[in-house]
């Protein structure tokens, strides 16, 4: 029986978690254009489920006969690629019609236009070859999604989004959603060309219920181990504790183990291999990229001998004051590395962060240091 789990970043798993009503809301407010969701972030740490999301809401946008949905790599010359994926991907009618703009080009090369004006620049000439397409796509009712992956404070993505801020002004049928880590997403709204961004609709993946990673478990595992226990269903449920990847990696991590029934000692059994792989692929990489201040803050927490951890002991054990812990509180909380655990104390919101922090994730930066 083939494995429908897979923890590949990026790829599409058989076993989807329930998103649908966020998912649903978040597609018809695309169709309306009317709404602040016409330019959409979706943001959340690695392994949250993003790109999968977004790829699921550019399915249903494109099932939409007057919908083109755009996949677009971050790098150099974006609108320019943008041009040449809108002239591939539409109908051969509209293509006929886009081959008549004045001074655009069709070649082996790509595409190509000659628009002389007082800034003759390549992205002006792009600019004024989107522009004409879009309007030939808007007096024949198409509208276009752009889908863009991990986006980024770069120059390619800082021209594309100054280029679509003006198509949108001009009325154009255009809309984007893009995925990103709560840290890019600050960055590509924090430069000062891109504040329109701040308007957008953004939408933040929070981790999944255990009662729907319950079911799917249940639901799956019963096809191959009819006698599995509700109450090893229930220790998986706990040990994915919400996040996607976690939820992906310990299904199929189970699911290739030969033997036919799954026990607690099953699930004991592959828990190394499966911190391992949380470690490895996505935890020193969230580790790495936090500031200094926040893993000394992230450390203070792993080691603390009362668990969840008070604000006040991560004060008085980093000696600085509460408004200071406040403000790192709140980071870590953003980056959904943690999350409030009661009054005034907080806990890690990753399966197993805790115990990577102690056996490797102290000694990325040193102990000492704290």
């Amino acid at each position: 029986m083939k494995n429908p789990f897979n923890p590949s970043f990026g790829s599409q798993p058989t076993v989807l978690l329930d998103r649908n009503e966020i998912l649903n809301r978040l597609v018809a407010d695309i169709k309306d254009v009317d709404t602040p969701y016409r330019t959409t972030l979706v943001y959340g740490t690695r392994g949250v489920g993003k790109t999968v999301f977004m790829n699921n809401v550019g399915k249903l946008i494109s099932q939409e006969p007057q919908w083109l949905t755009i996949h677009l790599i971050i790098g150099d010359n974006m609108v320019g690629r943008l041009t040449e994926l809108l002239y591939q991907q539409t109908t051969t009618k509209i293509q006929k019609l886009f081959n008549k703009i004045s001074g655009f080009n069709v070649s082996l090369g790509g595409i190509s236009v000659k628009y002389t004006s007082a800034a003759d620049t390549q992205l002006s000439n792009y600019q004024y070859l989107l522009k004409q397409m879009l309007v030939i796509l808007k007096k024949h009712h198409q509208h276009v999604l752009v889908m863009i992956d991990e986006a980024q404070d770069v120059p390619g993505m800082v021209e594309l989004a100054s280029v679509y801020q003006v198509m949108i002004s001009e009325e154009m049928p255009i809309s984007i959603i893009m995925t990103g880590l709560p840290k890019n997403v600050q960055e590509l709204q924090n430069n000062h060309v891109l504040t329109f961004l701040l308007r957008s609709g953004r939408i933040e993946l929070s981790p999944l219920s255990f009662y729907d990673i319950r079911a799917q478990y249940l639901r799956e595992f019963k096809k191959r181990d009819k006698d599995i226990s509700p109450e090893v269903i229930r220790q998986m449920a706990l040990l994915a504790d919400g996040y996607a990847y976690a939820f992906q990696l310990l299904g199929y991590l189970l699911w290739q183990v030969p033997d036919q029934h799954i026990t607690q000692q099953t699930i004991d059994d592959i828990l190394p291999e499966y911190q391992a792989q949380l470690s490895r692929n996505a935890y020193s990489k969230m580790f790495e990229e936090l500031s200094s201040v926040d893993q000394q803050f992230v450390i203070t927490m792993a080691l603390a001998k009362e668990y969840p951890v008070s604000t006040t002991y991560l004060g008085n054990q980093l000696k600085k004051k509460p408004g200071y812990i406040g403000m790192y509180r709140r980071r870590l909380i953003d980056s959904q590395i943690i999350m409030p655990a009661g009054y005034g104390k907080v806990k890690f919101s990753l399966p197993l962060f805790r115990k990577f922090v102690i056996d490797d994730g102290q000694y990325l930066i040193g102990i000492s240091e704290l």
